[in-house]
C-alpha cells in the first residue's frame, strides 16, 4: 500500500478545503512571498539569498523503497507530515521536468515559511514565470520540520535527526519523496533526479538515466572523404560527481572560426535511451556551485550575479547586501540556481537525436588528463566509479577518495543491471568513451588546470589527439599526440619519477578495487569476463599485461 501517495493527496487536499493552499502562484508571487520570511535576504543585485539546513544532502538519512524495503518507521514519518503540515499554510508548485515532451509534471509541497525553495525550484525546473496547476503529477516532493529541526544546526550530518525517504513506485504518478528536517533546495532537485532515473529505466523503459550533462559543438574538423574541412556536430557527455568539474566543462565555447558554436544542453542529469539519444530534465535553470567561482568561468559568474539567480548558503557581504563567493567559511557548498536565459552558451533544446561522446571525470593522481576507453572499460570504470568525496554530498569526508557506481548517488535496484544496459546502448550505438582527471596529477600531484582540461577536450572534438597502443599501468591508453593540450602533463606514469612510490601508490589501489569487485559481484552477480577482465583489478594483472612498473 502507497501511505506515502495517499499522505501527499491528503496534505494537499485538507490544505486546499481549509483554503491554507498556496498554488499556482507566479515567479513574481513567489519571490515576494519568499522576501516576507525570516532569514531570506535581497542582495542589491535583486536576487535572493538564504540558508538551508543542513547546507547540503542529507546522503547518510536516506533510503529508497526498492534497496531499503519500508515498514512501521516510514509510515509514521508519513503520518507526521499529514499532522505537521495540516497546521500549515502551505505552498504547492507544480512544474514540468524536462521539456514536457514525455508528459512528466512534478509537485514541491512545503510550509509558507520555506517560500524560498519554491522560488529556486520554480527558476531551476520551469521556463515559464506564469503559475502552474497540475491535475495529477508524477512526482511529488514534500518538506515538512518538527522540534528536532533547530537543534540539528548543532550537530554534524551524522548526527542530524533528518528522513529522507522516496517512494519509487511501479507505474507513474506514485512517486512521492517526503523530507523531514531537511530545507536544502538540492533535496527538490535530487528527488526529481532520482525518480526520472528510475522512471527511465523501470517504468517507461526508455533506456537508462546518466548523472551526466552533455553539450553540443559545430566546429571545422577535416573530414578524410572529402579532404577539406568540414563543419561538423559533435555532441558530447560528460559525466560525474558534484564538484568534479561537469558545468564548468559543460559551460565554456570551443567556438573560434567563423560559423562554429558551442551550447550547453544539461549540465547534470538526462535520459540515455537506447537509440542513443540524451534528454536533460530541467529546462529552467542550472543548480551550480559557487566555490571557486571567478572570472575564469565567465558565462556562469555572470548568471549567478543576475537579479534572476536565488543564492543558497553564500556568503553575503552586509550593507550593502552583495554575494561573495570567495567567502567559503560558511560552507564549501554555496550553491547559485542560474536560469539559462541568463546563461549565453545554453541550448534552446534539452535534447540531442545522437550522443557522440562520453566522458568520465575522475580524480586520481594515477590518472591521465584523458584515456580512451573500450565499451568494456568504460563499462567497468562506471561499475568502480573512482572519484572523490564533494561538500555537497558529506561534508566531513569531502575532498576523500571514493567509489559511487556510475558515478551516481541516487540510483536504485541492480547496479549489475543497469550496467549492462549501458554496455548495450553504448556497444549498439557506437559511443566513444574517454575517462578524464580534474583532480591531480603524477608523483607531484600537479594540478590538471582548467585550461589543460578544456584545450584537451577541445583535441579530442576537433581529432588533434592520437593515443598510444599499449596500455599504462593502469591499463589505459594514454595521449601520445596533441595540439593544443600540453603534452608533457597528459601522461600520469610518465610524471613518477620514484617507480617504488608508482609501485606502492598501485598496490594500495588494486588492493581496493579488488576488495570493491568481491562485494560488487557478492551483492549482484557475476560481471561477464570480457567486461570485468577489461580494467586491471589486482595488481598482478598489471605484470602480467608484461608492464615493467620499475621502467
Amino acid at each position: 500500500m502507497n501511505y506515502f501517495k495517499k499522505a501527499a493527496v491528503k496534505i494537499y487536499e485538507e490544505a486546499k478545503k481549509e483554503n491554507r493552499l498556496l498554488q499556482g502562484l507566479n515567479l513574481e508571487e513567489l519571490k515576494q512571498t519568499a522576501m516576507r520570511q525570516e532569514g531570506v535576504v535581497r542582495t542589491q543585485i535583486g536576487s535572493l539569498a538564504a540558508d538551508s539546513e543542513p547546507m547540503n544532502r542529507s546522503a547518510p538519512h536516506t533510503r529508497n523503497n526498492v534497496d531499503h524495503p519500508f515498514g512501521e518507521e516510514e509510515e509514521k514519518l508519513a503520518e507526521a507530515a499529514i499532522k505537521k503540515l495540516s497546521e500549515e499554510r502551505i505552498i504547492s508548485l507544480d512544474t514540468p521536468v524536462g521539456d514536457g515532451r514525455d508528459g512528466v509534471t512534478a509537485r514541491f509541497i512545503m510550509p509558507e515559511q520555506y517560500a524560498q525553495i519554491a522560488f529556486g525550484v520554480k527558476l531551476l525546473m520551469d521556463d515559464s514565470p506564469t503559475g502552474r496547476v497540475i491535475e495529477e503529477p508524477t512526482y511529488t516532493i514534500i518538506f515538512f520540520t518538527d522540534e528536532a529541526f533547530e537543534g540539528n544546526k548543532k550537530k554534524k550530518l551524522l548526527e542530524k535527526d533528518i528522513h529522507v525517504r522516496l517512494w519509487m513506485g511501479d507505474r507513474r504518478g506514485e512517486q512521492v519523496k517526503i523530507c523531514r528536517n531537511t530545507i536544502y533546495l538540492g533535496e527538490a532537485k535530487k528527488g526529481v533526479f532520482m525518480f526520472e532515473d528510475w522512471r527511465v529505466k523501470a517504468i517507461d523503459r526508455q533506456g537508462i538515466f546518466l548523472h551526466a550533462g552533455a553539450r553540443r559543438d559545430y566546429l571545422w574538423i577535416y573530414n578524410e572523404e572529402t579532404k577539406r574541412p568540414e563543419l561538423t556536430e559533435t555532441v558530447t557527455a560528460i559525466a560525474g560527481l558534484t564538484a568534479t568539474g561537469k558545468t564548468t566543462t559543460l559551460c565554456r565555447s570551443f567556438a573560434r572560426l567563423p560559423r562554429e558554436f558551442s551550447e550547453m544542453i544539461g549540465d547534470d542529469g538526462g535520459t540515455f535511451a537506447w537509440d542513443g539519444s540524451y534528454a536533460a530534465f530541467e529546462i529552467g535553470g542550472l543548480y551550480v556551485k559557487t566555490e571557486g567561482l571567478d572570472e575564469s568561468q565567465p558565462e556562469i559568474l555572470r548568471a549567478a550575479e543576475s537579479r534572476d539567480a536565488f543564492l543558497e548558503n553564500v556568503a553575503i557581504t552586509k550593507y550593502p547586501y552583495m554575494p561573495d563567493f570567495k567567502d567559503t567559511r560558511k560552507t564549501g557548498n554555496g550553491r547559485a540556481v542560474i536560469t539559462r536565459k541568463n546563461l549565453e552558451i545554453a541550448s534552446p533544446s534539452l535534447r540531442a537525436q545522437k550522443l557522440h561522446y562520453l566522458i568520465i571525470l575522475t580524480r586520481n593522481p594515477l590518472i591521465n588528463v584523458i584515456s580512451q576507453l573500450t565499451p568494456e572499460q568504460a563499462t567497468m570504470q562506471f561499475i568502480y566509479g573512482e572519484s572523490i568525496e564533494s561538500t555537497g554530498g558529506n561534508p566531513e569526508e569531502a575532498g576523500k577518495f571514493k567509489r559511487e557506481i556510475f558515478l551516481d548517488p541516487f540510483l536504485a535496484g541492480d547496479r549489475l543491471e543497469h550496467a549492462l544496459m549501458f554496455y548495450e546502448i553504448v556497444k549498439k550505438c557506437r559511443l566513444r568513451c574517454f575517462l578524464a582527471n580534474t583532480g591531480t596529477i603524477g608523483q607531484e600531484e600537479k594540478k590538471v588546470t582548467l585550461k589543460q582540461s578544456l584545450a584537451t577536450y577541445n583535441d579530442l572534438l576537433r581529432h588533434q589527439l592520437r593515443f598510444s597502443q599499449e596500455p599504462d599501468e593502469m591499463g589505459l591508453h594514454y595521449p601520445i599526440r596533441s595540439d593544443r593540450a600540453d603534452l608533457d602533463y597528459l601522461s600520469a606514469h610518465r610524471l613518477f619519477t620514484d617507480r617504488e612510490l608508482l609501485k606502492k601508490k598501485l598496490e594500495d589501489f588494486f588492493r581496493g578495487r579488488e576488495q570493491f569487485l568481491e562485494e560488487f559481484e557478492g551483492k549482484y552477480g557475476k560481471i561477464p569476463s570480457h567486461i570485468r577482465e577489461s580494467l586491471p583489478y589486482r595488481f598482478g594483472d598489471v605484470e602480467r599485461n608484461g608492464i615493467n612498473i620499475m621502467e
